[in-house]
């Protein structure tokens, strides 16, 4: 949250010396206008990044990571899997963006395709994406299926 409010009033100060600049005209060197130009994308962006880590933060304090059971079907099967936080984070996000893909797991494969369904409880779209904008959102259980040509 500081970090946040601090990239804030920097990117705001920093417009304001460059509008203060671009309206007198030879106050200050074409470098120097240049150079705050080129730094009010970079503030913004380090706001924006830094308000998201804040949100995703403030999100997984309040969700408590238990162990997912779910049964999937899929391929004319029942799989009955219980699943990590990243798993069910994992299988949450393929079944929300309709992706395709094996899960590969020590006791076999369980192909997820479109038309899976799935019983159970998954992990809430907002503690995903605060996982995956943690960085910890890791599926290399999960392999893509190579398309066909």
């Amino acid at each position: 949250m500081i970090g946040t409010a601090f990239f804030f009033l920097l990117t705001l100060l920093s417009a304001l010396i460059l509008v203060v600049f671009l309206l007198r005209a030879g106050a200050a060197r074409p470098m120097t206008v240049w150079a705050l130009a080129a730094l009010l994308p970079v503030l913004a962006a380090m706001t924006a990044a830094n308000a998201g880590q804040a949100r995703a933060n403030r999100v997984l304090s309040g969700y408590s990571a238990a162990p997912s059971q779910v049964v999937l079907h899929t391929a004319g099967r029942d799989y009955p899997l219980t699943l990590n936080l990243v798993a069910a984070g994992c299988l949450e996000r393929t079944m929300r963006l309709r992706g395709e893909s094996n899960l590969e797991l020590p006791q076999g494969v369980v192909p997820i395709r479109k038309d899976t369904a799935i019983d159970g409880q998954l992990p809430p779209t907002d503690v995903v994406e605060a996982l995956s904008l943690r960085g910890q959102l890791d599926c290399h259980e999960f392999k893509p299926l190579k398309k066909r040509r």
